[in-house]
């Protein structure tokens, strides 16, 4: 009764099996449109913005769900060289993308990173 696997099964219509056995084509087109905010190698401040603007701009046309720029920021606060990376330009730009994440409905507390004291207290006494 134990039938042997046909080691040269051809993979589903859908998309072609890679090396590492993952399928990859259309079947997972719909992961692909929000897989820039995949873990990504962030060594400089210029891919920083980049990455952060990305979140934004695709937060405010409405092509990201907030959960994923959630994750995508919770990948940028918690880099090795966070604080060498943040300057104001781009503090500004995260502030912006949390407070969006914020509104969306997402109960979260606004981090000391990029908000002060003040801010993080008066943003605990309001509700969104």
């Amino acid at each position: 009764m134990n039938k042997k696997r046909d080691s040269k099964a051809k993979p589903s219509s859908k998309g072609s099996e890679g090396a590492d056995g993952v399928v990859n084509g259309d079947a997972n087109k719909d992961d692909a449109s929000h897989g820039e905010f995949a873990v990504q190698e962030i060594k400089t401040k210029a891919q920083l913005k980049a990455f952060l603007n990305s979140i934004r701009d695709k937060m405010g046309d409405n092509t990201a769900a907030p959960i994923y720029a959630m994750s995508a920021m919770n990948h940028i606060l918690t880099l090795s060289a966070v604080y060498e990376l943040l300057d104001n330009e781009t503090k500004e730009i995260a502030r912006d993308v949390w407070l969006r994440i914020k509104q969306s409905g997402l109960q979260v507390r606004m981090p000391s990173l990029l908000f002060s004291a003040e801010e993080i207290e008066v943003g605990a006494n309001t509700v969104s």
